[in-house]
């Protein structure tokens, strides 16, 4: 039973991967201000209960404060759109920590 819900939660946090590089990549393109940068997800950790992602990313060419701040603030915007993309696949959305990978 274990091997089972490890498989399942490989397989969801695969899918979570993709759709919210996705979400990143075309909301940060639609909003991107006059500062140029790159917001690259590098990976994400799912609890076991499915509660909550621990989304890590990277921004070139430096780690800049406000636009990690700005993406913080949007992750609501950001649960709400995986969500809608998702509805049919997973129950459950989790919600979406963004953290700077160092």
């Amino acid at each position: 039973m274990k091997e089972m819900n490890l498989i399942r939660n490989e397989k969801l946090s695969s899918i979570f991967f993709i759709e919210i590089a996705e979400i990143i990549n075309e909301e940060i393109y639609y909003n991107r201000s006059k500062n140029k940068f790159l917001v690259t997800l590098i990976k994400i950790c799912m609890t076991h209960d499915m509660n909550l992602i621990k989304v890590y990313i990277s921004i070139y060419p430096f780690l800049d404060k406000n636009i990690l701040k700005l993406i913080r603030s949007k992750s609501r915007f950001y649960r709400k759109l995986l969500s809608k993309r998702l509805r049919y696949r997973v129950k459950k959305i989790p919600k979406l920590d963004f953290c700077a990978f160092v």
